[in-house]
Formats: C-alpha cells, structure tokens, sequence
C-alpha cells in the first residue's frame, strides 16, 4: 500500500494540476460551459473526445509527464534545496525588516508564493525571446492538442532551467523574510503545499490546457490568467505570439506589456508552424528530446 501511495502522489499529488480534486474542479466547471453553450454532443463526449485524448501529441504528453515525475523523484531538478540555500545564506547576510510577528501565516504564505509566480512569468519571456533556449521550451508549444496533462509536456532542460531561476529568486526573497523572522516561520499549507500554490491549482489550472474555452472577462483578465488567455498564448496566430505569458496571475503581462485581453470567442489552432520545428512536431519522443538540444549546440 505504501508504495501505491508514493506512486499516486507522485503523479497526482496536491502540487500539480492532475490532482483528482482540481481535476474534478476543471470538470464541474466545463459542465457549465458545455451547458451555457449549449453544446450538441453528450457533455462526457464533448469533454474528453477521442480526436484530442486519443491523439499522438496527448500520447506525448503522457510520455514527458512521467519522465519529468521520474526525473524529480529522483533528485535531478534540486529547486527545494537550491532555494533553501540562497535563503539561509540570505537570511544570515541581511538584518531583519519587519517584526517576526507582524506577519501571520496566510501572508506569509502569500509573500513566499507571490515571487514565485513574478519568477515564472520572467522565466517564460526568457524562454520566448532569448532564441538559444527557446527550443526547449518550443517542446511545450508543440503540442498539437491539449489536455491537462500538456501543463508537464516540458523538456528536461526547460525543468531544470526554469527550476533553477525560480529557485534562485524565491530563495533571495525567501531569505529576506527568513532574516525578518528569525527562521521561525509558520506558513499557511494544505497537505504539506503552500495555501496559494494550492488555490491556484484550484482555480481551474487544469483548464489552461484544454479546449474548454473559458474566458474571465476583460476586467479580471488583468488581474487572473483564464483558461482562454493561456489557450490564447498556444495560438499559432502571430497576433497571439508572446501573450500571456503568466502563469497564474495576468497582472505581470499587464505591467510588462504582455498582456492579451479577450473580447469574444476565437478559433485557435496549436502547435508550431515553421520548418525548423518539423521533429518536434512528429510527435515522436526522441525528437522531441534529442532535436532542441542538437539546435541549442549548434546556436551556441
């Protein structure tokens, strides 16, 4: 039984989107969206179809999902411990700046997630514009459907990358706290994550990756990013190139000039579409692991 519960909470722990609670979330919400719109099809039909969950690029998602699970099980992404050492370093370097009881743990989980998500927004426009390590990250925009399990259809090295510098930048503002604090800090957690990792999940990450298409509306789209906003960022319209680039909250694409409001419905097609992306878009996984570190090589 042990051993079963390490497997289930390795692939559908409370950190990740596939969790069976968020999932279930995800599906009440596409059931109003399948009854607002009215949809034809029996709403199981319309929400798991067999062209999407049956498609080669889905069976590549699965495939990177449980390498990337494998990988980290293993110890190989060291985010946890480089964080914990840039903020303990921090911490012993910087005197304190606020009083140990000034904040309580709702707030300090806040503080402790909210770099975290500013971190995931710079490491996304660097994968976009910073061309030697875009193929990595064009592993992910491969992805000719998507499915919930598409949030983890990541290259090894986009993980690792993008691990790294979000571990860096938490760890300093981590420290910071930690050095306001003393070291003593009690955070707000569900099941061991903290509160607002887990109220992001919650709030329908699940759909980002999806074709439910689910827009918040213009006003709250500059403060969340919707399942639409992020369907937008997949788009193979130039228009769409570059949008939306947060992860859970829009207002860094808002105050960096990346942001993509919606004004109605759009047909969106995903993938890549020029020629130098044609191994990725094989769907098969050595290419798709093997062809952005040959080009990477090759442009550095």
């Amino acid at each position: 039984m042990e051993s079963i519960r390490f497997v289930y909470e390795v692939l559908f722990g409370p950190g990740l989107v596939t969790a069976p609670v968020y999932l279930a979330l995800a599906g009440l919400a596409a059931w109003g969206v399948w009854r607002w719109r009215g949809e034809g099809d029996g709403f199981w039909r319309w929400l798991v179809p067999a062209r999407i969950w049956g498609h080669p690029s889905h069976w590549i998602d699965l495939q990177l999902f449980v390498l990337g699970r494998v990988l980290a099980v293993l110890g190989l992404f060291g985010g946890v411990a480089l964080t914990t050492a840039v903020a303990a370093w921090v911490a012993g370097v910087v005197p304190a700046l606020l009083p140990a009881t000034s904040l309580g743990p709702v707030a300090l989980a806040f503080l402790l997630w909210l770099p975290s998500d500013f971190a995931l927004y710079w490491m996304h426009r660097f994968f976009h514009r910073w061309s030697v390590i875009w193929p990595l990250h064009a592993v992910h925009h491969s992805a000719e459907v998507m499915t919930p399990f598409t949030t983890y259809r990541q290259h090894p090295l986009s993980i690792l990358l993008t691990g790294w510098g979000v571990a860096l930048f938490v760890g300093l503002c981590q420290g910071l706290l930690l050095g306001a604090a003393d070291g003593d800090l009690a955070v707000a957690e569900i099941a061991g994550i903290n509160l607002f990792i887990v109220l992001a999940n919650a709030g329908l990450a699940a759909l980002h990756h999806s074709h439910v298409w689910l827009s918040y509306g213009p006003l709250v789209e500059r403060i969340l990013i919707s399942p639409a906003q992020h369907q937008i960022h997949h788009s193979t319209d130039p228009a769409h190139y570059g949008k939306n680039l947060g992860n859970s909250l829009a207002v860094w694409d808002w105050m960096f000039g990346t942001l993509y409001v919606i004004r109605g419905d759009e047909r969106l097609t995903f993938g890549l579409t020029e020629d130098m992306e044609k191994p990725l878009m094989s769907q098969r996984l050595w290419p798709v692991l093997w062809d952005p570190v040959r080009r990477m090589l090759r442009r550095a």
